[in-house]
């Protein structure tokens, strides 16, 4: 599978992780873009406009920063032709990678608390095998092939 695939998949196995009620490292993420889940999984609020991320983003300041960044990369673009393109995707990937890693640790010592080791060896196969999978596509991607 390639890496935009892996992407996905693990997004949403993290969103549907974080709308369960487990603390996982979207939730702060989804507080700044306004969507509030309770710890029984229950979506409080969903509103994205009085976010503090849009405030950020359209305020005053905020938005005279997203035309400046915009015309800094297009004049980048304009100038600077032997950059590596991949490297647009890097902070993608280290970000769902550290999604990645909080969720499925606070699912293993939610787990463990059962004293069943069954149940944790079996998340940590599961486990093992998605970050496995997604540390092959990242190398496939990033390797050129």
């Amino acid at each position: 599978m390639k890496l935009g695939g892996w992407l996905i998949m693990l997004t949403a196995l993290i969103m549907i992780v974080a709308v369960m009620g487990m603390n996982t490292g979207l939730n702060s993420t989804l507080a700044k873009l306004g969507v509030n889940v309770t710890s029984t999984g229950t979506v409080v609020s969903a509103d994205v406009e009085s976010s503090t991320f849009w405030d950020k983003l359209f305020g005053s300041s905020g938005f005279l920063v997203v035309i400046a960044g915009g015309a800094l990369i297009v004049t980048i673009g304009m100038f600077a032709r032997g950059y590596d393109p991949s490297l647009i995707l890097l902070p993608f990937v280290i970000f769902v990678a550290g999604l990645y890693i909080q969720t499925f640790y606070a699912i293993f010592n939610y787990t463990k608390n059962f004293n069943q080791w069954w149940l944790t060896s079996i998340i940590g196969i599961i486990s093992t095998a998605l970050a496995v999978g997604f540390i092959m596509a990242s190398v496939d991607y990033f390797g050129g092939r």
